[in-house]
């Protein structure tokens, strides 16, 4: 191969690599405004964000969803964007994954920590608060508030407990079981620590300053073999049944949820009213009835053009790529996935069709195996486009469907499902083989 292709296939490479848009100048280019084409413009995740923290009385509470992978992290810096260049908004957007480990259960005593501290951090990160030795952050108010309580926690070090929070289960065991009667108590210390941060930041920068906290990542949370359900239910309790701690005076939040959320808890924006629940659909590339929807397509087209010249690495026709956009589902990690193993396996340009059937065929196997109770009730998904729930005992189940997006959500007008196009035909074959050896066994 030529060097200058290989120097093609670099480059190309680490464009298609899966990580947030900041919209820095590196990153301007490669957006793609998905919300601008008509058919997306009334779904745009930023507007419905932003116009419930315009519209509210000095602060507000909702929850964004998205799958990984879908562009979530990208829609958050574009609100901040948004917002701040509005004049009036002081928008911190931070990662709940630096502050608590997101493969273990989460409790609202950690999860209130990890808040007010990342809160702190990022406002005197981002210049809207000095480092003021003479202010505390939240790290090094909470041993006061310990003492006043009279909590004593073994092994208690005040410089590593960000470190510690995250790295240590032990220690957060010991601090929920020691804090459980107390929980009250530093709600208010929190509530008290947000609405002195928020003071300042309007007395620095003027009395008509909005302070928004966007808090990304809790959509990565998820459990091991051994945790998962008790790894869902912390969440669900979180979000669900300490909703009104998660609210404070003069502070606009979004949080990210995972979208097993909206499934293990429904009805759950009305607890966090007027915003409510935002979820970010995959991007449809065909409706419901299968029928190409070629919108989507186009802006699949668009969005890696934005990154390379992908007619020198598939050839100058669309078919190719096409057939990886329909096979992405409309997912957007998955469509890079496929075209960064397209790109990995090239030997010359542009690539010929055996080089796209081994790229598919390797993210394929990423999926699986699939058991044949999970085919079936995703055969069920995909013939019906509904959760297709056989009975309420099994909603983990279709939570671990969505959060692995064997299963991905749609929603243009009314909302849908369907299994991922890279296993719907193994899903039909498994469900078919599974009848007959069931049919030959009677």
């Amino acid at each position: 191969m030529k060097t200058e292709d290989l120097a093609f296939l670099r480059s190309f490479f680490r464009a298609v690599t899966d990580e947030p848009i900041k919209f820095d100048e590196r990153d301007t280019s490669r957006y793609v405004r998905l919300y601008d084409t008509p058919e997306l413009a009334q779904h745009d995740p930023v507007k419905l964000l932003a116009r419930s923290i315009q519209f509210a009385l000095g602060q507000s509470v909702q929850l964004f969803s998205g799958f990984r992978g879908s562009g979530k992290s990208t829609e958050l810096h574009r609100l901040r964007k948004y917002l701040s260049e509005q004049g009036d908004y002081k928008v911190v957007l931070c990662d709940i994954e630096d502050y608590i480990n997101l493969s273990q259960s989460v409790d609202i005593i950690d999860f209130l920590l990890a808040v007010a501290g990342a809160f702190g951090d990022a406002l005197q990160k981002e210049g809207f608060l000095p480092i003021d030795p003479a202010k505390e952050g939240y790290w090094e108010r909470f041993p006061n508030f310990l003492k006043r309580t009279n909590v004593s926690i073994p092994d208690f070090s005040t410089v590593g407990i960000k470190v510690t929070l995250k790295s240590d289960p032990s220690f957060r065991e010991t601090l929920q079981k020691r804090m459980a009667g107390h929980l009250g108590a530093l709600v208010e210390d929190v509530r008290a620590y947000v609405t002195d941060c928020v003071r300042r930041v309007k007395a620095r920068h003027g009395p008509e300053t909005e302070v928004v906290l966007l808090l990304d990542s809790m959509e990565h949370i998820r459990g091991t073999s051994t945790n998962a359900i008790a790894v869902q239910d912390s969440v669900v309790n979180l979000f669900n049944g300490h909703s009104d701690k998660l609210h404070f005076d003069h502070l606009h939040v979004v949080y990210t949820i995972p979208p097993y959320l909206k499934v293990l808890s429904p009805n759950l924006g009305t607890l966090y009213s007027p915003g409510g629940v935002q979820v970010l659909p995959a991007l449809k590339v065909r409706d419901s009835s299968g029928k190409v929807f070629q919108p989507g397509l186009d802006l699949l087209e668009q969005l890696i053009s934005a990154r390379n010249d992908w007619k020198r690495l598939l050839g100058p026709e669309r078919e190719t790529l096409d057939r990886l956009s329909n096979l992405s589902g409309g997912h957007l990690r998955d469509f890079l996935r496929l075209i960064s193993e397209v790109i990995r396996r090239a030997d010359r340009l542009p690539v010929p069709k055996e080089t796209v059937d081994a790229a598919i065929a390797q993210v394929r196997t990423e999926f699986l195996p699939i058991a044949d109770a999970d085919a079936k009730w995703l055969h069920l998904i995909a013939t019906t486009h509904g959760v297709a729930l056989p009975e309420i005992k099994q909603l983990h189940d279709l939570a671990r469907y969505l959060d692995t997006h064997l299963a991905l959500y749609y929603r243009n007008g009314d909302e849908w499902y369907d299994v991922h196009p890279l296993v719907r035909d193994v899903v039909k074959a498994q469900v078919e083989a599974a009848s007959k050896r069931a049919a030959q066994d009677t």
